[in-house]
């Protein structure tokens, strides 16, 4: 049986967790500062309201997916947010991409009504949100995160509680980076492939056809943990002392400035500096 809760952001996520909310039974007051996502709201079968705080006044639990931080800070604690309309005891769960420090902020001015907060970011799209397949990155007192994770897992596919107030967001921006670096260092390898004269579309079929996938799907096999429990590369040597060095000169005889290259060749010259210092034995080992 589904409760009353408040939805503050229907853009295309907040749109995605609707479609959800509405399949468990969920009645939702749900404002956005756009007409049209509200007009899309009431489509979807929610009540508007007229702001953040009408929609979270009767509601047990108020999701907030806005884009950034500072939307975040105006949805909640800005004129008409959220904590001016939740009464006490009310569960506010961050969703956006933001940082600690924002998620601290916004928990500490609830708890002086009495208003409970967690980070509870979401790693998927929109369309892989709306089919149920939502990752919830969480950060806060275990009774609240047990209280959320029974409302969070209809709506989506795992609730992971990475620790206290913050952790999820950490959790989420550390997930994100590594689709960030992928996207740069794909385009930096481009600029290499397109300005020696080689054929773009073919390279980026051949790296496709050649690639074993994302690393992050096979972590076990490129991450080794050191006796004291700190993450480094697996052991690569000829790729680190030869390959990626190989690619930092080629991109300088070029003519590209490639930040990323760069780094990463620098990045590589200190880990093998590291291995070479350590016994025979070495104490890196493998994760798991």
């Amino acid at each position: 049986m589904g409760e009353m809760v408040a939805l503050i952001g229907v853009g295309k996520m907040g749109r995605a967790l609707l479609h959800r909310l509405k399949l468990q039974g969920h009645d939702v007051a749900a404002f956005d500062i756009a007409s049209e996502p509200m007009e899309t709201a009431r489509a979807l079968g929610a009540e508007t309201a007229a702001s953040s705080a009408e929609a979270a006044q009767a509601a047990a639990i108020v999701h907030v997916f806005v884009h950034n931080d500072q939307e975040v800070f105006d949805a909640t604690l800005g004129p008409a947010g959220v904590l001016e309309g939740a009464k006490p005891g009310t569960l506010v769960l961050l969703h956006s991409t933001i940082l600690p420090a924002t998620t601290f902020r916004v928990a500490e001015a609830a708890g002086t009504r009495g208003i409970d907060v967690l980070d509870a970011a979401v790693t998927s799209v929109p369309r892989r949100l709306q089919a149920g397949e939502g990752n919830f990155l969480v950060g806060g007192r275990e009774e609240l995160v047990t209280r959320a994770r029974a409302h969070l897992l209809p709506l989506g596919k795992s609730v992971h509680h990475f620790g206290p107030l913050g952790a999820g967001n950490t959790a989420k921006i550390a997930k994100n980076l590594t689709n960030a670096v992928e996207r740069v260092m794909l385009a930096e390898c481009v600029r290499i492939v397109e300005t020696a004269g080689l054929d773009v579309s073919q390279f980026l079929n051949m790296a496709r056809d050649a690639s074993s996938g994302a690393m992050v799907q096979t972590w076990e096999r490129f991450i080794r943990f050191d006796d004291a429990g700190h993450a480094g590369p697996a052991r690569a040597r000829g790729l680190l002392s030869k390959d990626v060095q190989h690619a930092a000169r080629v991109a300088g005889e070029l003519g590209l400035d490639l930040p990323v290259t760069r780094a990463t060749a620098e990045t590589a010259l200190k880990w093998l500096a590291a291995w070479a210092e350590e016994p025979a034995s070495g104490p890196a080992k493998d994760a798991g």
